[in-house]
């Protein structure tokens, strides 16, 4: 996808230095907080509001399952193999704050209800298997893709060349029309996941997405985790937030792969547009 002009990352006309000690993201929608009215039978359930859905709970997913927990979103897990889903739930809820932890009983029912599912499965076998099971279930969602092309071998983790040039572009191949895409956390260390959410400035997170709307919709969720969603391309530029990118190797303030928004900006500009 071809990026357009790029803007502010405020988004309102001020300045980083203004905001570097006050900058969490505004983005968060609005919610009515009054009672639920049951939906009719044959009509879809409404998606809930601060949910995600994320499958394949890894290490990896499981630190960003934790990440969302800990800041009130609610959190379904599901694994192929149960044991994994329920070893990941109990350290999920262990870091949650007032969100639900609950797991699946299969993968149709893990994503319905929520428009935000993350795939946190390892790459290629694994992401054809759950998007091709998924299929049309997904469509009207939007899928965050957390993956690198990392081979699991008997010798060890090797990293393969997508075909396509990154495990992003990959999947893009992989989803329904309909389906929103977008992509971030594959340029950080397990462990940084949690450990640099809510830095005094926030560290940036840098993420890719499909479109404007797909942005859109990803990004009020990314903000409410302690962390600053930088917009830096379409998926075309996955490989930017992939291992070995440029958002990956780079220093900042908060260590590898953390910087500040100061950072960001004379790093990489401002906030991407896509066409």
């Amino acid at each position: 996808m071809t990026e357009g002009p790029r803007r502010s990352p405020t988004h309102d006309g001020s300045s980083h230095s203004d905001r570097k000690h006050d900058a969490r993201p505004r983005g968060g929608r609005t919610h009515d907080a009054g009672p639920r009215h049951r939906r009719s039978h044959d009509a879809p359930p409404a998606p809930r509001a601060h949910a995600i859905t994320l499958i394949g709970p890894g290490r990896h997913g499981t630190a960003i399952a934790s990440l969302f927990a800990s800041h009130g979103t609610d959190v379904t897990l599901f694994h192929h193999r149960a044991a994994k889903a329920e070893a990941a739930a109990r350290v999920v809820r262990s870091a949650a704050r007032g969100a639900e932890v609950t797991v699946a009983p299969d993968l149709a029912s893990a994503v319905v209800g929520n428009e935000l599912v993350v795939l946190s499965t390892l790459w290629d076998a694994p992401q054809r298997q759950v998007i091709g099971s998924l299929g049309e279930a997904l469509v009207g969602k939007v899928l965050l893709d957390v993956s690198n092309p990392l081979d699991v071998t008997p010798s060890g983790i090797v990293m393969r060349q997508p075909a396509e040039g990154s495990a992003g572009q990959f999947v893009a191949t992989l989803l329904p029309g309909g389906v929103g895409h977008a992509k971030a956390f594959s340029n950080l260390a397990t462990a940084f996941i949690n450990e640099s959410a809510d830095q005094d400035p926030l560290a940036v997170l840098p993420f890719v997405a499909d479109s404007t709307t797909t942005a859109e919709v990803v990004r009020p969720y990314l903000a409410a985790t302690g962390w600053l969603p930088w917009l830096v391309g379409g998926i075309d530029r996955s490989a930017d937030v992939e291992i070995g990118g440029r958002f990956n190797a780079v220093q900042g303030r908060h260590g590898r792969a953390r910087l500040d928004a100061e950072q960001m900006l004379e790093y990489a500009g401002p906030e991407a547009v896509l066409a």
